[in-house]
C-alpha cells in the first residue's frame, strides 16, 4: 500500500517532530526503507519552502529537496492536468493547497498521511494519522 503525504507529515518526519504520529511514522520507516513508495505532491514541497522561508521551523530545505529527488521510494508527483481535472470535483474543500493534495492522492487512489482534521472528516477521502 502507498500513500501521499501532506506537508507537516513530511517536515515532520525529515525534523524528528514527536508530532508526528506512530502509525505516520511508520509508514514513513517503511518508505526509507523500501518497502513502500510515498508519493509528494508539488504543492507539498513549495508549501515546505514557504515555511523554511518563513522560518517557521528550522530545517534544511536542499537537503529534502535532495532527498527526495534522489529517493525512488519517495516520489514526486507534478500538478498537472490529470490533478487540476480531479481538482474541479472536489467542491467540499476550500484550501487550495489541501485540494491539490487531495487531487492527487484520488488521482493515484491512494490514502493521504495527514493530522488534518477537515480531511480526515470528509467521507470520501481516505487518510490515516
Amino acid at each position: 500500500m502507498n500513500f501521499v503525504t501532506d506537508t507537516h507529515a513530511l517536515l515532520w518526519w525529515f525534523t524528528d517532530n514527536p508530532k508526528l504520529s506512530k502509525k505516520a511514522f511508520d509508514i514513513f520507516n517503511r518508505c526509507e526503507k523500501g518497502e513502500i513508495i510515498i508519493f509528494v505532491p508539488s504543492i507539498v514541497i513549495a508549501e515546505a519552502l514557504s515555511i523554511f522561508d518563513k522560518k517557521r521551523i528550522r530545517f534544511n530545505f536542499k537537503k529534502l529537496l535532495k532527498k527526495i529527488n534522489d529517493s525512488e521510494n519517495f516520489i514526486l508527483i507534478p500538478l498537472d492536468y490529470p490533478i487540476l481535472q480531479k481538482m474541479a470535483s472536489l467542491n467540499d474543500i476550500p484550501e487550495l493547497h489541501d485540494k491539490i493534495i487531495v487531487s492527487t492522492a484520488k488521482y493515484l487512489t491512494v490514502t493521504i498521511i495527514t493530522k488534518d482534521e477537515i480531511l480526515q472528516n470528509i467521507s470520501n477521502i481516505k487518510t490515516i494519522w
